[in-house]
């Protein structure tokens, strides 16, 4: 396991996003609860846009902001069309006053969207 702090525990509050570069791949980091923050791959897997732009729901799921594809932020399975094939998930957790991800240690079996479209 490679584990990187990715932000201080007080940098993200709940519902708050960002985007940290790991293995030269997008990871959305969201902060759910004050005690559980996600790790997801950044881009939309129907047309590659960026799931960071995109609306944090009650039930812990993203909307991407292009199509309103729908992802569960656990499992990444994508909830509503157009998308239809799931995000890849991290390892992540919050622990010593950070927020901690693993990229190394994916949690689902999804494959890594195409190189997305914007920078």
């Amino acid at each position: 396991m490679a584990w990187e702090a990715v932000a201080d525990d007080d940098q993200l509050d709940e519902g708050d996003m960002m985007v940290v570069q790991m293995g030269g791949q997008p990871i959305c980091v969201v902060r759910l609860y004050e005690d559980e923050a996600v790790a997801v791959h950044n881009t939309c897997t129907h047309q590659q846009q960026p799931l960071n732009e995109g609306y944090l729901q009650e039930d812990d799921s993203l909307i991407c902001p292009a199509h309103n594809s729908r992802f569960d932020l656990h499992t990444g399975v994508p909830t509503g069309v157009p998308a239809v094939d799931p995000i890849p998930t991290y390892a992540c957790k919050i622990e010593d006053g950070a927020i901690w991800v693993d990229f190394e240690q994916q949690t689902n079996d999804a494959a890594i969207p195409h190189k997305p479209y914007y920078t």
